[in-house]
């Protein structure tokens, strides 16, 4: 997991997402955040146009029903770590210090997956 810098259509995760000729004995993880990106949903936004760098992979035993099973993908992005107004309403709140107050969280919003136990 983590800021791969990338969407989940890029190059750099597909190569992880997807068998070949390469390494014979790897085993492509599942990229459950490209369904999101595919929807439009995003982790981050430049220039009008929303981005899923943040994503967590995970393996293809997590996809059946065992001891511990993958459920869903999420971009948590509730309305308090939004930008309220201006230019940028609705992008992620970023840190900012105006005076001696600290304002904002982050420019990404934060991701996670739920996983389930049989």
């Amino acid at each position: 997991m983590g800021d791969f810098n990338d969407n989940p259509t890029n190059k750099s995760l597909v190569n992880l997402t997807t068998e070949n000729d390469y390494r014979t004995t790897f085993i492509p993880l599942v990229n459950p955040m490209k369904s999101l990106f595919k929807k439009g949903v995003g982790s981050l936004a430049y220039r009008d146009r929303w981005h899923l760098f943040d994503q967590i992979l995970v393996s293809q035993d997590r996809q059946t029903p065992t001891a511990l099973f993958f459920v869903k993908a999420v971009v948590y992005s509730p309305s308090f770590l939004r930008t309220p107004n201006g230019k940028y309403k609705g992008y992620p709140f970023r840190t900012k210090v105006e005076g001696e107050q600290l304002l904002g969280y982050s420019d990404h919003f934060p991701v996670y997956i739920l996983l389930g136990r049989k």
